[in-house]
């Protein structure tokens, strides 16, 4: 991984050389930077400080006392922290400082002031993504190049890590040169700078680099990170949300731009229901520049809504007020629902709120799936609560002389056992004294020989096997021919 240093400040390495850091330099914390895994190219031949390129080449050399390993020459920083970085976590609102650091390579008393060391047409130019979003590692490059190199161009890149959704925007007039020449401080044309590319050079943007270190310098320019937010909400004015036919109630919508950005041609957009009727004329938009509210068009109801203009970010902010009819069509208990959109050049946003229909003759709907704790819905235990009083009203042991009380028979386990003894003794009787009469009869009927139910022959058979089923009882010698004496007359 590579140290960390102050590429602003570094070190006076020779009598021959000057230090880039012009600006209040100082030595460096560390002027060992190692190659580290970042996007650079292309993989080339090396130099070191000792014996530099024979030829004009960009950023070979491996041991810099003052910025280490030259390859790696893109780093960045948070505005005002002191070490650049090959990584940086992004965060919004915050400012960044990009750091391109370039070295023509070729030997300063062999060839680096003559045609072979100089390169011709050097420039650099650097990206950045203009959008990143959070958990996805993004890169800022640049590239250094010219006509004459070897290789032709070089790259090096800085990671970035976004902590949330976020637009990168550049800060204009932060492009700078910094050398010990004439440029030194002077602006770069960031139209070049991140597009075809800035010449370089040491007194005038010539784009002509002898070799040596006295004509090395580097590229500053920052960026801010932007995060785009904003809230709505949608209220009544006197927070009731109950209604009735004929009601004219205020609504309130509020705008809060919360991001870091402005926002443009806010539009609002109210989509009222069947049962709600616009009031003419009673919009009214009151914001930052306008705290006491001013009267404004009807559009907030119209398909494309009301644009209630630009807002700065982080304390921009709007509200619309108007009113509205309860239309005569609504009936007890219907919930009625409102819908707002808030349309920005970051996105759309809505917001609701439902309205419940009351009057004089509405019933009460308690529901007490989503209103468990309202005295309605909890449930009454008497039998450990008897004097609670809606037990009392309903318990005649508590309240005897409660009214259909003193009515009530007085039936016990006791009681209901004893009555159905009762029933069954009675049954069982009159079963018996049946069967026994029955019995008499037909025995008088056998004796006397004729039937008791049909006198007929034809039906003598019959009798008298009906009537040996219900016969007495009678012993083995005694019958009713032998000996007429033993029957029951």
């Amino acid at each position: 991984m590579k140290n960390l240093f102050t590429k602003h400040k570094l070190a006076t390495i020779a009598a021959t050389a000057i230090t880039l850091g012009l600006v209040g330099s100082t030595l460096v914390a560390n002027n060992t930077s190692a190659l580290v895994d970042t996007p650079w190219g292309p993989d080339r031949k090396t130099f070191t400080w000792e014996d530099p390129a024979p030829y004009a080449t960009f950023n070979s050399i491996t041991n810099n006392p003052g910025v280490g390993d030259e390859r790696n020459f893109v780093q960045v920083r948070e505005v005002n922290q002191q070490y650049y970085q090959d990584e940086v976590t992004l965060e919004a609102g915050k400012t960044y400082e990009v750091y391109i650091y370039y070295h023509n390579n070729a030997d300063a008393h062999d060839v680096g002031k003559t045609a072979i060391g100089i390169a011709d047409g050097a420039a650099v130019k650097s990206t950045f993504p203009a959008t990143v979003k959070a958990g996805e590692r993004a890169i800022v490059n640049a590239t250094l190049f010219a006509s004459d190199t070897d290789p032709l161009s070089v790259w090096d890149g800085a990671y970035l890590n976004p902590s949330q959704d976020l637009y990168l925007r550049y800060v204009p007039g932060t492009a700078t040169i910094h050398n010990g020449g004439a440029l030194n401080g002077q602006p770069v044309g960031p139209d070049y700078l991140f597009g075809d590319g800035a010449l370089l050079g040491y007194n005038k943007f010539s784009g002509l680099l002898p070799g040596c270190n006295e004509y090395a310098g580097y590229i500053t320019y920052q960026f801010f990170a932007d995060a785009p937010g904003f809230n709505i909400s949608k209220s009544v004015v006197g927070d009731s949300t109950t209604i009735k036919k004929g009601d004219v109630i205020t609504f309130k919508v509020r705008y809060e731009n919360t991001g870091t950005m402005d926002q443009t041609n806010v539009v609002m957009r109210d989509t009222l229901p069947d049962a709600l009727q616009y009031v003419a004329g009673s919009s009214k938009l009151y914001n930052n520049n306008h705290p006491d509210g001013i009267a404004v068009e009807d559009d907030i109801i119209v398909e494309n809504g009301m644009n209630i203009g630009n807002y700065a970010g982080g304390s921009g902010w709007a509200e619309v007020t108007y009113q509205v009819l309860v239309k005569d069509s609504v009936n007890c208990n219907d919930k009625i629902t409102n819908n707002v959109i808030v349309s920005t050049d970051d996105g759309n946003k809505h917001a609701s709120l439902t309205l419940t229909v009351t009057g004089d003759n509405c019933e009460k709907i308690v529901d007490c799936n989503t209103n468990p704790d309202l005295p309605e819905c909890k449930e009454v235990d008497c039998e450990t609560n008897p004097d609670l009083p809606e037990c009392k009203e309903r318990n005649c042991k508590t309240n005897p002389e409660m009214e259909g009380c003193k009515e009530l028979p007085n039936t016990g386990p006791l009681e209901i056992i004893l009555a159905i003894i009762i029933i069954l003794g009675i049954g069982g009787g009159g079963y018996y004294f049946y069967r026994t009469k029955k019995t008499l009869k037909n025995v008088k009927a056998n004796v006397s020989g004729k039937d008791a139910k049909n006198p007929k022959d034809t039906k003598k058979a019959e009798v008298e096997e009906t009537d040996s089923k219900h016969a007495l009882p009678k012993s083995k010698q005694d019958t009713p021919s032998q000996n007429p004496k033993n029957v029951i007359k």
